[in-house]
């Protein structure tokens, strides 16, 4: 099928949804869950959310200042209230529109007094090495708090002197999903290595079952291309960089990069995989692929019947691969180096991302029901009603012991990474294309290695 007919075939797949405005409502949702990962050019100045500045009541000390990305700013600012009311406190909220990690760094380089912001792993030792965030490993309580996570999340929050660099805002893993109508259909069972995947692939390609049976996030974004690849990757065994920051280029690093072009080359995976919207999502939602390596959360929208035509359908297993492992990651909540009290400053982070002083996981706990976000906090993922939601979307043992065996891009908190990352992306996809050998492609990588690391030295 040329890509031209695939983009008609596709319009007309999507016509369907369209009139009942479920494809619309997906597209919107997404949207409103991932603006604050977009690369986006929304504005450099931050906007006080309404309710948040200029209060009418005096407030009882001078207030906290904390800043967020743009993630469901309504409820952030609830949770606040809620924080204020519980603490007697006074806190100023500020919502940071566009390209949050530059604008944070703009406000942390003019001096502009933070006592929490949110923050990523591949910031944290950035900010940190600035003196812009301080370490918590002084902070009350923090033996007892790491005693409740999980040890992956952990080494995700800690500095490479292994302290504790932030709280959890939420913790995600790559997940592998399937629908379960098209291998009811094909009587297959769900694919335990890589090799039974391609080769199912191309049984329900052959049977009409699946036109397109893969499909996953390969734009080239650093939450769509470079989380699924280094989930797969990790899933297979593969290193990719060793504690010094080398790449480690193996026999399972090649066969993953094997995998992937034979995919596109075969026809498993659709034309336009580069340039589909939100991930890949939406276009699993459909009904139209079988497999998906996916952020774990969205099987939630998947099951949705407001959101997915498969509703009930989508269901999780192991990544494939020798280890079945997959990349798994935790965003921060950050201190400022110097808040205006240390103390006040704990309470707040420790109400958003852990446990608040009348004992209850408010944020966290708000954050799981409502939008399926993982966490790293045992107690939370114990709580009765918190399995009771996730029970209705996804299989819990299964994501449970996908969680514990997932692993952490621990090279993400090197400098230069992100710089390598970019690169990377575009490269690999040209590989994907066949415009470059793997050898070539491999060479490419080293030597960007090598380059990036003399613009950060360490």
């Amino acid at each position: 099928m040329k890509k031209s007919d695939y983009s008609a075939a596709s319009a007309e797949r999507y016509q369907g949804m369209a009139e009942q405005g479920q494809h619309e409502r997906l597209v919107r949702h997404l949207m409103d869950r991932r603006s604050f990962m977009k690369m986006g050019a929304a504005g450099m100045g931050a906007l006080a959310v309404p309710g948040m500045m200029g209060q009418a009541r005096a407030a009882p000390r001078d207030p906290l200042h904390f800043i967020g990305w743009q993630y469901n700013p309504q409820i952030v600012a609830d949770n606040v209230d809620i924080f204020k009311k519980i603490y007697d406190e006074s806190v100023d909220y500020q919502l940071v529109p566009g390209e949050y990690p530059a604008i944070a760094e703009t406000k942390l380089m003019s001096g502009e007094p933070i006592d929490m912001m949110y923050g990523e792993v591949d910031r944290l030792v950035r900010w940190y090495s600035a003196g812009w965030v301080k370490d918590l490993e002084d902070q009350p309580g923090i033996a007892e708090i790491k005693a409740g996570m999980f040890e992956n999340a952990i080494q995700g929050l800690s500095l490479p002197n292994g302290k504790l660099g932030g709280l959890p805002y939420f913790a995600g893993f790559d997940s592998f999903i399937y629908n379960a109508k098209h291998l009811d259909q094909a009587k297959l069972q769900p694919p335990t290595t890589w090799e039974e995947c391609i080769d199912q692939c191309r049984k329900l390609k052959r049977d009409k079952i699946a036109e397109f049976p893969y499909v996953s996030a390969w734009q080239r974004t650093w939450t769509a291309l470079s989380w699924s690849l280094f989930s797969v990757l990790y899933s297979e065994g593969a290193e990719v960089f060793d504690a010094a920051g080398n790449l480690v280029v193996d026999d399972a690093f090649k066969k993953v990069l094997d995998m992937h072009r034979t995919m596109y080359a075969e026809g498993l995976v659709q034309p336009d995989i580069f340039t589909i919207e939100q991930e890949g999502v939406p276009s699993y939602a459909t009904g139209q692929h079988t497999f998906m390596v996916v952020h774990e959360y969205d099987q939630k929208v998947l099951n949705d019947p407001k959101l997915s035509q498969i509703p009930g359908q989508v269901k999780n297993a192991l990544m494939p691969g020798k280890t079945h492992s997959t990349l798994t990651w935790v965003s921060l909540y950050l201190m400022g180096a110097k808040p205006i009290d240390t103390e006040r400053a704990w309470n707040l982070m420790q109400f958003f991302g852990g446990k608040s002083k009348d004992g209850q996981y408010h944020v966290i706990k708000r954050w799981a029901l409502d939008y399926g976000l993982g966490t790293p906090h045992k107690e939370v993922l114990d709580d009765p009603e918190v399995r009771a939601s996730f029970g209705q979307w996804k299989d819990l043992d299964i994501s449970s012991k996908q969680q514990q065996i997932a692993k952490t891009r621990e090279v993400s908190k090197k400098l230069w990474f992100a710089d390598w990352d970019w690169y990377m992306m575009g490269e690999v996809q040209d590989y994907i294309r066949g415009k470059q050998s793997q050898q070539e492609l491999i060479d490419k990588l080293s030597k960007k290695v090598d380059e990036v690391k003399l613009q950060y030295p360490e």
